[in-house]
């Protein structure tokens, strides 16, 4: 049985993947990663994709990890380290995509579940949503970019007490400390989602890209060598058909037509 889906819609604008182990509250396995490895680097080469949603099926969002699957290898250490590579193969995966990725967290997020939610470039929660660290719990250490991620989102005291005392924070506490970015009730998600695609059309899925990759590569940047970054990709940037194609529709106070 697949424990990942994808659904894509909208004249192919919309991709939905939902993990699907809702009996294990959507935790990864090997078998998990490789699905959902497969399904983002197919939607990363696709031409038309402009938003991926990435959800859980049931009451979770993802707990993380498999522990159980773990326990019953032949070596947890081994399970776990092979595990934690393939997961972050599946966020590099996400990261070069051209397409918006948006998480919609609609249950508990925990551990690696909790790192996956924080990649979207636009974190929704249903108000059901609760999210945790985790990590410390199980006498682990964290994985998908935290260390990374937190303190850029939250700042680095927000993000100690989130390891340290590592507290379940409800969708309105999460959305008050910036770790989401809108809390939505279920009714309202589709609605919300469309609207999204159709403000996407707006954008270039290029443009999407390289200015994602410019704020993950900011942290480890000067201000003089962000000048130069930014400077390097608006030349690049302007020379794409998309960029003539902007350029051309501002100047002609029209919608843009952005092919791809």
């Amino acid at each position: 049985m697949a424990s990942v889906k994808l659904q894509v819609q909208m004249g192919g604008l919309l991709a939905r993947l939902t993990l699907c182990r809702p009996e294990r509250f959507n935790a990864f396995d090997r078998e998990t990663l490789r699905e959902l490895g497969d399904m983002a680097r197919g939607i990363a080469e696709s031409d038309t994709v402009r938003v991926v949603t990435i959800t859980g099926e049931g009451k979770a969002f993802s707990a993380g990890a498999d522990l159980r699957a773990a326990v019953l290898s032949d070596s947890i250490s081994n399970y776990l380290g092979s595990l934690v590579k393939a997961f972050h193969s599946v966020l590099e995966t996400l990261a070069a995509c051209p397409a918006l990725v948006v998480t919609l967290m609609n249950g508990p997020a925990a551990g690696g579940g909790f790192a996956l939610a924080m990649a979207g470039d636009i974190r929704i929660g249903l108000p059901e949503a609760v999210m945790r660290c985790g990590y410390g719990r199980v006498g682990l250490t964290v994985d998908g970019g935290l260390s990374w991620r937190l303190p850029r989102l939250i700042g680095m005291t927000a993000a100690q007490w989130m390891l340290y005392e590592d507290p379940d924070l409800t969708a309105e506490q999460a959305l008050q400390m910036g770790l989401l970015h809108k809390v939505v009730p279920a009714a309202d998600l589709d609605k919300t989602v469309g609207e999204l695609v159709e403000r996407t059309k707006l954008q270039s899925r290029n443009a999407i890209f390289r200015n994602r990759q410019l704020l993950l590569e900011s942290a480890g940047r000067t201000l003089v060598q962000t000048f130069e970054a930014e400077a390097t990709t608006m030349k690049a940037a302007a020379g794409t058909q998309d960029g003539r194609e902007g350029i051309q529709a501002f100047v002609q106070k029209r919608v843009p037509n952005f092919g791809k």
